[in-house]
């Protein structure tokens, strides 16, 4: 009787780790690393025209033709002539990338955020035709980003991530990334006397990203100061009060410990496999301008004065495809 007993715990035993090795196994095999959707950047040509500057990016839809040409007549003047990256287009991906890129909720995970997850074609809304849904991400298997995030969004992340990868098996040790809603404040050539400056300050290998303006701005034109961070349900900084650093060094410099935008920004190479180390372990789960201050050894700095901001009234795709109009 407990021969019989023993025998069948055992086949409980084997049958339990079998049912965990073929979950294992199959989300094994489903699961998708975000380098399988970046985006190949394409021919490199021309001359970018920038010392200290291996290589100039510019993130442009293929629908906006019109953006790009306002970016080319403002920098063509400098000799400067960036390599046009054609941007993911986030209204294009299809379900399974959005949920392959997104953040996979796990039992460890945080349960208490609100999310935005985008199911299948039954769960349609009728109203806007879009397949998503605003709940808290707490369901074990779904995907999630952050609440509200749109698809356009979603594309902007892989766009400079596909840069940042370019980029870094380039063999770049200085690159410039922008995106289409440029506006050229000063010459852009001062730029690289800067990037001599800040080596000097902190060493050539002692930051990761420098802004190319003191700080991103609103409609109006005011300045937007960031302070803080928004939580996600994979990640915990170490040290939350960095983010509300703003250390001026030197005369020209700001550290800080996070910002918004990502319209102009130059990154170092140890930058670059920060931000992909980051993000290709935890996913898309938030915008990219609230996102890239997360890794906790990054380094961010920003110009006292600006240099290139941003078109503080500029058309955006982020919240809709209004190129469709």
């Amino acid at each position: 009787m407990k021969n019989l007993k023993n025998k069948k715990e055992n086949n409980m035993r084997i049958k339990r780790l079998f049912l965990i090795f073929s979950l294992f196994f199959s989300c094994s095999l489903d699961a998708r690393n975000i380098e399988d959707y970046l985006k190949k950047v394409g021919e490199k040509t021309g001359n970018h025209g920038l010392r200290n500057v291996d290589c100039a990016y510019i993130i442009n839809l293929d629908k906006r033709a019109e953006k790009l040409k306002s970016c080319t007549d403002q920098l063509t003047p400098y000799g400067i002539f960036p390599v046009r990256f054609s941007a993911v287009n986030g209204w294009e991906l299809s379900l399974k990338t959005l949920n392959d890129v997104g953040v996979k909720i796990e039992p460890w995970m945080a349960r208490n955020l609100r999310g935005t997850t985008y199911l299948s074609k039954n769960t349609l809304k009728k109203k806007s035709g879009e397949s998503w849904r605003h709940e808290t991400a707490r369901i074990h298997g779904r995907s999630y980003v952050c609440h509200r995030m749109a698809r356009g969004p979603i594309g902007i992340v892989l766009s400079h991530l596909s840069i940042m990868k370019d980029a870094y098996d380039s063999g770049y040790k200085t690159i410039w990334v922008m995106e289409d809603d440029i506006q050229v404040i000063r010459d852009p050539h001062l730029i690289s006397s800067y990037i001599d400056k800040l080596d000097v300050l902190v060493g050539a290998d002692g930051w990761d990203i420098l802004f190319t303006d003191k700080d991103t701005k609103d409609r109006q034109g005011n300045n937007v100061i960031c302070l803080s961070y928004a939580p996600r349900p994979n990640f915990s900084p170490k040290n939350p009060e960095r983010f509300a650093v703003r250390e001026q060094v030197g005369t020209d410099f700001m550290k800080v410990g996070a910002r918004y935008g990502a319209y102009s920004m130059i990154v170092r190479r140890s930058g670059m496999k920060k931000l992909l180390d980051y993000f290709f372990k935890y996913r898309i789960f938030l915008p990219y301008d609230m996102d890239f201050c997360m890794p906790d050894d990054i380094r961010i700095y920003t110009l006292i004065d600006d240099v290139v901001s941003t078109q503080p009234q500029a058309v955006s795709d982020n919240q809709a495809p209004t190129y469709l109009k």
